[in-house]
């Protein structure tokens, strides 16, 4: 009984000590007289190029005495490693006082260098006040400059969707400066050209762009050639992209470019019905009429042995000959073709299709296989049905994708169809209008031209717009109204929507991972990081877990959902398992409003310091029998539990302390 009221005295004696630990400390610093501590449990703050800031500098008062006449300065002798522009900003503030057993947050309003390298820079503070001074390095984070030029390769487009091999041809490139800032000097080359394969046309090189503004689109022709002994197939070039920025800074991106490519035995030519006329009134049975065209080679290939024929099934019939033969049609060429028809008595008054068909061979190819292509015209023979108002509507529309990010640039294509049979509509005039104007055409004003849309016919268009990155996270409507006249000059009018999913851009930051000072083998360590959604959407289903060379005590944690501008933290305890230097990192993964999956990984590392064994009994303690043995055991043990709850306590307190200056930052 006497041992454990010894016991007792002993755990609530030390208890006492240690509570009072900071008391006794802080009348030991109780001189009097001021003494200056800066930046202490300050946290690194991080900005960018170009930024105006608030640059925080904490300084303490440990002592009694009040700090009078304060005068804090940054130390600019070394312009080259500051990264602030001082030529209108002051490097020096004054304080009347600082009480003591006190402290002041110092705020200096600055503004980041435009070319500020990202780096950690030392920053040099000095202070003077009445009866003393004092000074100390504190650090500042340039990260990269989000306001750079950051060139894009949007899109490359060809003549004729491809190339043929043998063929020279204009392959064009579609560049946007998606930075904030100029893009200059840019000079573009490719890697992977070859004479035999793929080759700048007359090995000349790609001419050098003075610059693209920011947010601006640039389209570049590139003359190319294609070898003629080349198979079908896609080929692969590197598109190298070099450019500076306004600071003459250097920068280098490469693109993939797959160039598709159709061997002698697969090509096939394109042509024109241009001038195409046909009876779009309609016709009387019994009437003579014709249909007349400037069928045109585009295509850069010679053909050889055209056939042209046209087909209106058992009810319309030819007068004339029905087939005509061409020797040949060389690239860009054109000849005029002609062919008399009349419809039947007693058919059936509707529109009817006659079609135009074009067999040919490749001029030059040694293979004897023929191709072919096909044209419709629509011939209406008059009935009760010819005096319908013809309608406009949208029949297909496409953005590529299932939603477009705010912000972001894309091309939308809408098919229109004329639902008429027998009459086509000409003079159409497309004028779009968004839902709180969230969209903005690229390039062009919201409204464009369609010369005619035949009956039963359908015509693409396509537009770039561009999404505003304020928008809101839903499906807006854009509004589609079309102005359009009919054979006879009388005007019509349609409405139509698009529906167009937006979603928000995800924004996901994390702290560094915060690790005590002090960590030893075999014992707790606690690990603690905080996280922001900075992004307007709602991040979900977010898990976290830790993984590395140590033992990991409830490393998993389900956050849920978290909504846009909120922030928490996650904490995990870990055992290093052996001493020295243990990697480790802490993965994040979420998913957007639309289930795209994220992962973000944070790694640290730690370093375990090796336990120390408990200090013996003195040699010589007389010992008093199994009893005392087992007495002085529980103090040793009492001991330990003490230190380690003081430890515990005295770690929370800092913590706590350093929180309270950081968000006082």
């Amino acid at each position: 009984m006497k041992n454990r009221t010894i016991i007792g005295l002993l755990i609530f004696m030390m208890l006492i000590s240690i509570c009072s630990t900071e008391s006794i400390i802080s009348y030991a610093e109780d001189d009097g007289y001021a003494n200056l501590i800066i930046g202490r449990n300050r946290e690194v703050p991080t900005f960018e190029p170009g930024e105006e800031v608030r640059f925080v500098i904490p300084i303490e008062n440990i002592g009694t005495g009040n700090a009078q006449d304060v005068v804090v300065s940054l130390d600019t002798s070394d312009l080259k490693n500051f990264p602030f522009e001082m030529e209108k900003m002051s490097a020096t503030k004054r304080i009347s006082s600082i009480h003591g057993k006190s402290d002041e947050d110092v705020a200096f309003y600055l503004k980041v260098a435009m070319n500020a390298e990202a780096k950690t820079y030392p920053i040099n503070v000095n202070v003077r006040y009445s009866g003393g001074s004092a000074s100390a390095t504190v650090y500042v984070k340039i990260q990269e400059n989000r306001q750079k030029p950051s060139l894009k390769l949007m899109n490359v487009r060809y003549k004729e969707g491809s190339i043929f091999a043998g063929q020279h041809t204009t392959m064009t490139l579609e560049l946007q400066n998606a930075g904030e800032t100029v893009a200059k000097d840019i000079s573009l080359s490719f890697e992977g050209l070859k004479a035999d394969g793929i080759r700048l046309d007359g090995y000349v090189d790609i001419p050098k762009i003075q610059e693209i503004q920011g947010k601006h689109f640039k389209e570049v022709p590139v003359k190319i050639y294609a070898d003629e002994d080349l198979k079908s197939g896609t080929y692969e070039l590197d598109l190298v992209m070099k450019y500076k920025d306004e600071y003459l800074h250097e920068y280098e991106e490469k693109k993939k470019i797959y160039v598709p490519v159709d061997g002698v035995e697969d090509q096939e030519l394109d042509f024109g019905f241009e001038n195409l006329t046909y009876p779009e009134d309609g016709i009387n049975t019994s009437e003579d009429f014709i249909i007349a065209f400037d069928l045109k080679n585009l295509s850069g290939k010679d053909a050889k042995n055209l056939k042209v024929s046209v087909d209106a099934g058992a009810e319309i019939l030819p007068k004339s000959a029905s087939i005509k033969n061409i020797k040949t049609l060389a690239s860009g060429q054109s000849t005029h073709m002609e062919f008399k028809l009349f419809a039947k008595d007693g058919i059936e008054s509707k529109s009817y299709p006659v079609k135009i068909n074009v067999e040919y061979g490749l001029k030059g190819s040694k293979s004897d296989e023929n191709h072919s292509l096909s044209q419709y015209v629509g011939i209406f023979v008059k009935g009760d049905y010819s005096n319908l108002t013809p309608k406009v509507i949208i029949d297909n529309y496409n953005y590529g994708k299932e939603y477009i990010k705010t912000g972001e640039t894309f091309p939308l294509t809408i098919t229109f169809f004329n639902t008429n049979k027998s009459t086509a509509v000409r003079n159409i005039k497309v004028t779009l209008n968004s839902e709180g104007d969230v969209f903005a055409p690229v390039g062009s004003s919201n409204s464009f031209f369609i010369e005619e849309i035949g009956a039963n016919a359908r015509v693409k268009k396509t537009i770039k717009l561009k999404a505003k990155a304020d928008a809101e996270q839903k499906t807006y409507n854009l509004n589609v109204d079309m102005e359009y006249e009919d054979s006879t000059g009388k005007d019509h009018s349609a409405k139509e929507n698009i529906g167009v999913n937006v979603i928000q851009e995800v924004r996901f930051e994390t702290s560094d991972v915060k690790i005590p000072d002090e960590c030893f083998e075999g014992e707790p360590c606690g690990l603690s990081i905080d996280f922001y959604n900075l992004g307007r959407g709602t991040l979900r289903n977010m898990m976290i877990h830790t993984e590395g060379d140590f033992e990991i005590k409830d490393g998993s944690s389900y956050i849920g959902n978290v909504e846009a501008g909120k922030d928490d933290y996650y904490d995990v305890s870990v055992v290093p398992t052996k001493e020295g230097k243990a990697a480790g990192k802490i993965i994040f993964k979420f998913e957007d409003a639309v289930g795209n999956p994220y992962e973000i990984v944070k790694a640290f590392e730690i370093n375990a310091l090796k336990m120390e064994a408990p200090p013996m009994p003195p040699e010589g303690m007389e010992m008093e029998g199994a009893e005392n043995d087992s007495s002085k055991k529980w103090i040793w043990i009492s001991i330990g539990v003490v230190v380690a709850v003081a430890g515990f306590v005295i770690y929370r307190k800092r913590k706590k302390k350093a929180k309270e200056v950081t968000i006082d930052e």
